[in-house]
This record gives structure tokens, sequence and C-alpha cells, in this order.
């Protein structure tokens, strides 16, 4: 096993204090900490279309990069989008850094063509958040053109190509593995499963977490249809009926999953009832030191979500011992046990879910059990220090081989 310092890159569309936001931004900044801080060297390699540079976040070097040129007016393989020139891009970048290890998100398919021309001693992890697949399925998304179509056929492609050429793959759970397996047709998988990990600074003691004054029901994530953002707006006047005074915080930014792809929020807002809009707060994109303050003002968190693979922001939730209301995904099944670490209610069941917020708005001692235990299971399996030592197991196993794994290997689910 090799044990000298790595130096690692991730490869991202998405990090929090440039501007972009989203689970998998919050993913590669916690990891970029934790193994620095493990005395490793990170780079965040973040994929722009409109610009480069060099730009920091404390210790984590981030490099914008984009595949210019006059061949990136090529079309796909060679020249837009997961290319054969961004892959080149991509080599260059990791030849130029010296990196031993090279992460990717299989979301877009970013590395598909990477095998085809990176350095030899560099080791590519893929790394299964959610595929394109999943999410059109979950977001009720149509083809509205042939173009459309073909364009839904080259990202499950290049996904798929990505995740079948990788040296190792990662899950963020088991059920995002065997969903990902099905959705884009692998006849097997090999896959470890390595969890989301939790910031330490997010673990808060018992008597910090509490709050007094009005109730605040917080949701945080994309207004995307996936998210069940409108499960909790049907479920909001029998709430009020109970506890008039209740706020209703969203933060995330607004989608196009909305009826015929329009606007999720502009949805939301024209199925509350004006008698309920001084209830409502809508609070777009917030970065981290306001994600930090809402979080910290909230009563309850509630992820009414219709699909999820091991979601960060429940995780960020538990970690700051907040009583947690979800739905019965197998990725919330995977970190909540029903009235022990949270409430779970049946999914697309807006009334349910009223009932359970009904319940533990006013239930200050519940709230407490359950957000106590909560942090606990975060503290014990998802802190930083675990998922990146796993993690670094999965980057060390890769690079003692001389030769990369067959990519499509023999058994599904294989944990660590």
């Amino acid at each position: 096993m090799i044990n000298r310092p790595l130096k690692i890159g991730f490869v991202t569309t998405e990090y929090p204090t440039e501007g972009f936001t989203g689970g998998i931004g919050s993913y590669v900044r916690q990891m970029a900490n934790s193994l620095t801080g493990l005395g490793h060297t990170v780079y965040v390699l973040l994929y722009d279309t409109s610009s480069e540079g060099l730009s920091w976040d404390g210790p984590i070097a981030i490099h914008r990069f984009r595949a210019s040129g006059p061949l990136s007016g090529l079309p796909w393989p060679l020249g837009k989008g997961a290319s054969l020139l961004l892959a080149r891009v991509l080599a260059k970048l990791a030849s130029d850094l010296d990196l031993d290890v090279l992460e990717a998100p299989e979301w877009l398919g970013l590395t598909a063509f990477l095998s085809l021309v990176k350095p030899p001693k560099l080791r590519v992890v893929v790394r299964l958040h959610t595929c394109s697949s999943i999410i059109r399925r979950t977001n009720r998304s149509r083809p509205a053109s042939l173009h459309e179509r073909i364009d839904y056929v080259r990202r499950d492609w290049t996904e798929k190509r990505a995740i079948q050429t990788a040296d190792r793959v990662t899950a963020v759970s088991k059920a995002i593995g065997g969903e990902t397996q099905n959705a884009l047709g692998l006849a097997t998988a090999n896959f470890r499963i390595v969890p989301n990990a939790v910031k330490d600074s997010a673990f808060t003691p018992s008597d910090e977490a509490k709050v007094s004054g009005i109730p605040v029901v917080l949701f945080v994530g994309r207004l995307e249809w996936r998210k069940g953002p409108d499960l909790l707006i049907k479920a909001i006047p029998t709430v009020l009926q109970q506890h008039p005074n209740v706020i209703f915080r969203f933060a995330g930014l607004d989608t196009r999953t909305g009826p015929e792809n329009s606007s999720m929020k502009a949805y939301l807002e024209s199925l509350l009832a004006e008698k309920c809009w001084a209830n409502v707060e809508f609070c777009g994109h917030l970065g981290p030191a306001q994600l930090e303050e809402v979080f910290r003002s909230a009563t309850l968190c509630v992820f009414p979500s219709r699909y999820e693979g091991l979601p960060m922001v429940c995780l960020e939730a538990m970690a700051r011992g907040k009583a947690i209301v979800t739905t019965d995904l197998p990725g919330f099944c995977e970190l909540i046990a029903d009235g022990e670490s949270g409430l779970i209610v049946k999914a697309e069941d807006a009334e349910a879910l009223a009932v359970a917020l009904v319940k533990l708005i006013p239930a200050d001692q519940l709230r407490t059990k359950l957000g106590d235990n909560a942090r606990d299971i975060a503290r014990t399996h998802f802190n930083s220090t675990v998922v990146a030592t796993s993690m670094l197991d999965v980057y060390r196993d890769s690079m003692d081989e001389t030769k990369s794994l067959p990519h499509v290997a023999s058994r599904l689910g294989q944990t660590k």
C-alpha cells in the first residue's frame, strides 16, 4: 500500500465559493479540506465553459478550465461537451499538476475519453452521485425535439463510458449504485460505497442547537421537482391551521422543472393560497455563511424528495442536531431511523408530511431526542476523517495496481 502524501484533483462543474451550488460542489469542498488536513495536496478543477483562471479557497487551489481554441467548435465527440478535446485538456492539467489521482462525478461524463490520453501514472476515480437519466426520470423530463432526444442519448452514453473506463468507481450509497446500474444499462458494476461527509464545524453542542421564538421549518435544496418542494407547499395550509405562526423557509435556486418546463418557484407560488403568503420565504441561493445562519435558526428541517442518492443537506442538518422529516426513499432510510433519528413519511403524500410537521413543531423534547440521535449517527459514520480515510483507501488501492482494473467487474455493490 502506498503511504506517501498524494496529489489529488477533483473535477467538478460546481463549487460553493465560486458562485456554483449543489451537492457535488459541497462534497468536493468538504473532501478537499479533509484530505488537505490529512497532509495531501488537493486541487479543484472547475469546468467552466465561460472562463479560465486560478483562485483559492483557503489552502485549496481552484483551477477554472475549459476546452477552448479552434477545435472547440468541432462537433461532439471531437470538440464540444465531454469530448476528446476536453479529455486532452484534463490530461494536460493532470500532467502539469503531477496528479496521482483524479476524481470526477459521473454527471456529464467529463472523463469519458480520458482513458485514451491520460498520463500513465494517473488513476481516475468516478463517483456515482446521481446520473442524468435518473434525474430526467424523476423530474418527468421529456425531449421536446429530436435534437434534445439525441442529446439525452449522448449524455447517457458519455456518463456510462466514464463509469466503464474508470480505474475505480465509488457510490454515495448502495441505493444509488443499484439505480445507476439499472438506469444506464450496466450489465454488472463493481463499486465501493463511500458515503458523503459533513464538515467538522457543522457539529454543534446540543445547547447551541436549540432554537426559541417563532418556529421555522427549513427546506434546503434546489427548487426542483425531484426535491419535492411542491409537497411541502401543499402541506402548509394544514400545518398553519394548528400552528399559525410558523415560518416556512425555502433555500435554493429555482429550476425549470415545473409543469411544461416552467419555473418551479412560480409553480410553487401558484399553489400557495394568498392567506399563506406571509408565512413563506423564498431565499434563493445562499452562500456558505448564509446557509449556516438559516440552519442555525431552523426549528426543524424537512426533505420531501421524490429521489435522493445520499443527500448532503440532510447530513448537514443531522450534524447540526436538527430534527428532520424525510420521505421513505432508500437514500434517506440509509441515514434515518424513523422515530429515533428523524420522522419518515410516505413519498408523494403531502397530508402525511403535514401530520408529521404538526406533531413535531410543538414537541421540544421529541425534537431534541431526534436531533441528538441524528448528530450521533453523523459524527460516527459521516465525519470528515472517517470518510476521507475510506476514500484514501480507494485511491491507494488503484495506485497499487500495475494495470487498471477491468472497468466493469463481476459483482454489484461491493462495500468497503
